[in-house]
């Protein structure tokens, strides 16, 4: 009855009139930035106002009861104050315990217009403090260089775009509610020690305002939905597993059946894969299939293409300080042959395409690697010393710096095997290096969901590079595939990819939620992020290195589900 319930439950709707009292403030408080200067101190430059507005559902349960639910008005500030000039202003710079030059504020769900000023006063204010002390710190940190860094910030025409119609589908409080209980029931079976769902459902208005002249409405908005299960072992060893969709709205994701059914097949799966035997080291060709192809290109090829150079910063041995991105024009990537673009301007309903990005710029196609090297780069409007102009690619989350990150991101290979005879060539390759199996990955664990950071000191091993599989089996001659569990990557990195000796049919189009290269890209939370979509084909590694990682703290007693 509830499933049956929830088939009908995403109701279309059209996204709510954008507030004109919203931007009558944003409006007036922008009037004022002339009056914005503190004595002896450089007055502000570029000041620019992000608004988002529209209803957000969020719901989490827990083995089929709702223990978080968030329905609310969600109303934002983003208040960007920047003092210097374009070449060298209070941004791209880090100090550790500085005034931040960017504020996030929530704003009042009512259309008052003295109350919401009062919010955009406070913020602007405290950015603008923030960027003076900023802009002497960094002044300070770059006596003595001889190389003179590129500029901070591109100037570019104002955008100037007004709201438009537009209808979306999306979840109620109560739909959201029941299908985060409806999943989590799904994957509380016997054995299981813990099935979480989260459900997350976005749609609304962002509005820029801009001294420079910027006025643009858009629409924005997702629905993400997150399946989680896990099982603990006598050891203490935790096996986990998790689904996860990423849509532009609620009428793309599958029928609730097909989310339920699913849900159901992950703690099936878990299942077997927890009475794996204790794991074996791995050194030999890998196989990455499905969900774990789209992974292993977005976590290993997207800072390789990625142009925006790293903050400086006052401490001397940071290794932003005046540095370059990792991307490098000229590089060889991948094998010969290969190529990959990226375009959001496609209009396929993917959750990577979009107008407009948050700087104000319309995107455009960049094609990022041709015959295998690295030709062009994804820009925001923070130069560098290879790429001087943005691509329309300038996005962050929350007060971050906004850094390029992949669109529509879409890699080819010149020639693809069949499904099947790509596993042939696999189980080949495995036989020259003397194996008689070969393992196989299909889904790998997001960087937001990982749950705990590595880092390496000098003289320590080499970092997992890959996030750890959370489904991986060894395949035989016969085609059977035996479930692997609890293996972490030894020392993984972009000269993975060059490792690349076949290819075969992807998974399709996948979008996910992300953050540009860097830490960040784990703590964005399991429903936050950025959205992008990869299109990529299933890949065969000649050679990579994996190690078990078991052990942990075992419970004095066992969750009991028998009765339930």
């Amino acid at each position: 009855m509830i499933g049956a319930l929830l088939v009908g439950a995403a109701l279309a709707a059209e996204v709510p009139p954008p507030s004109l009292a919203l931007e009558a403030a944003l409006e007036a408080e922008l009037a004022r930035i002339a009056d914005l200067r503190l004595p002896d101190a450089p007055a502000p430059w570029l000041v620019t106002y992000d608004v988002s507005d529209g209803p957000l559902h969020y719901a989490a349960a827990e083995d089929g009861a709702l223990y978080a639910a968030i329905h609310t008005q969600h109303r934002s500030l983003r208040a960007d104050v920047r003092v210097g000039d374009s070449t060298v202003d209070s941004s791209n710079f880090d100090s550790f315990g500085g005034r931040p030059t960017v504020q996030i504020r929530n704003l009042p769900e009512e259309d008052l217009l003295v109350a919401l000023r009062r919010e955009i006063w406070l913020a602007t204010d405290a950015a603008y403090k923030g960027a003076v002390e900023l802009l002497s710190q960094k002044q300070a940190a770059r006596r003595g260089q001889l190389e003179v860094p590129p500029p901070d910030y591109e100037v570019l025409p104002p955008a100037v775009i007004g709201p438009a119609k537009s209808t979306v589908t999306a979840l109620g409080a109560d739909e959201a509610d029941t299908m985060a209980r409806v999943l989590s029931a799904a994957a509380s079976v016997a054995g299981i020690e813990a099935a979480q769902a989260e459900v997350r459902d976005w749609h609304g208005w962002h509005l820029t305002v801009s001294s420079d002249g910027t006025r643009a409405w858009r629409t924005i908005g997702s629905v993400v939905v997150r399946v989680q299960a896990t099982v603990r072992r006598d050891d203490g060893t935790e096996v986990r597993d998790a689904r996860w969709w990423v849509e532009r709205d609620a009428a793309a994701l599958p029928p609730v059946q097909a989310l339920e059914a699913e849900a159901s097949e992950m703690a099936a799966r878990l299942l077997l894969i927890a009475a794996a035997p204790a794991p074996e080291p791995w050194l030999g060709p890998v196989l990455f299939e499905g969900h774990a192809a789209t992974e292993l290109f977005s976590q290993l090829l997207a800072p390789e293409v990625v142009g925006t150079r790293p903050e400086e910063s006052d401490d001397s041995s940071s290794f932003g300080r005046g540095g370059e991105p990792r991307a490098r024009l000229g590089r060889r990537l991948l094998p010969e042959g290969w190529t990959v673009w990226d375009d959001p301007t496609s209009t396929t309903g993917a959750a990577g395409e979009y107008s407009l990005d948050h700087e104000g710029v319309a995107p455009r196609r960049v094609d990022l690697v041709v015959g295998g090297v690295v030709k062009d780069l994804l820009m925001s409007r923070i130069p560098s010393k290879e790429r001087a102009h943005s691509t329309g690619h300038g996005r962050a989350l929350s007060d971050a710096r906004r850094a390029a990150i992949v669109g529509y991101a879409h890699v080819a290979a010149p020639r693809l095997l069949s499904a099947k005879a790509l596993r042939a060539r696999a189980l080949s390759l495995a036989g020259a290096a003397g194996l008689d199996r070969v393992l196989v990955v299909t889904r790998l664990t997001p960087p937001s969901m990982v749950d705990s950071l590595e880092f390496a000191m000098s003289g320590d091993a080499p970092l997992a590079g890959l996030t750890a599989p959370y489904e991986a089996c060894l395949l035989d001659k016969n085609g059977a595939c035996e479930p692997v569990r609890n293996l972490r990557f030894v020392g993984g990195d972009r000269r993975t990819l060059r490792d690349i000796v076949a290819a075969g049919p992807g998974p399709g189009p996948q979008n996910q939620l992300d953050g540009p290269p860097g830490t960040s890209r784990y703590t964005i939370g399991t429903t936050g992020g950025v959205p992008t979509t990869w299109t990529v084909p299933s890949v065969l590694i000649s050679e990579l290195e994996l190690e078990p990682a078991v052990g942990g703290e075992p419970r004095v007693l066992r969750v009991e589900r028998a009765a339930q």
